[in-house]
């Protein structure tokens, strides 16, 4: 099987992308605003997390991996579309090429529904491409139980 999908998580390895996806409890210019905001972001993502929100722009995030070792992960903003979409390339240090990751919000009134799409993974698919697969899926999957938590916080303090 090369594709699964459970709640809100699609896994499609011919495709080579990622989806991941969750419903945040603030309205779309909100959830606009802590996808985009430096603020917003250091709050939920980290303080390591720096973007030039305009096509063209630039993308950086730094970490250090589970071995001690630093890990930068950058690219260029390809689309913004307020507030409704934004995509950047995505590359680390180590890889040899970029993949592509989106953001895509859809109102829901008073929530917004967060769609996270990595794709472009290399293909044909070997065992390292779905070893970076796997850790992005955790990585995406973690980042926006963040942001929910985030968001679920944030409204209340709105309240």
């Amino acid at each position: 099987m090369t594709s699964t999908k459970t709640g809100g998580v699609r896994i499609d390895v011919q495709k080579g992308q990622l989806v991941i996806s969750d419903v945040i409890r603030v309205p779309i210019k909100t959830a606009w605003a802590m996808l985009t905001n430096r603020q917003h972001i250091a709050e939920w993502w980290g303080d390591y997390v720096a973007i030039e929100l305009h096509p063209g722009g630039t993308f950086e995030e730094l970490w250090t991996g589970p071995e001690g070792h630093p890990i930068r992960a950058f690219g260029t903003v390809r689309e913004v579309s307020a507030p409704f979409t934004l995509e950047v390339t995505w590359r680390e240090d180590e890889w040899a090429a970029h993949t592509i990751v989106s953001l895509h919000l859809r109102d829901l009134g008073n929530a917004t529904e967060v769609s996270i799409v990595h794709k472009d993974w290399p293909t044909p698919m070997t065992d390292s491409v779905r070893h970076e697969m796997a850790k992005h899926y955790h990585g995406w999957k973690t980042c926006l139980a963040r942001l929910k938590h985030y968001a679920h916080h944030y409204g209340e303090a709105a309240d």
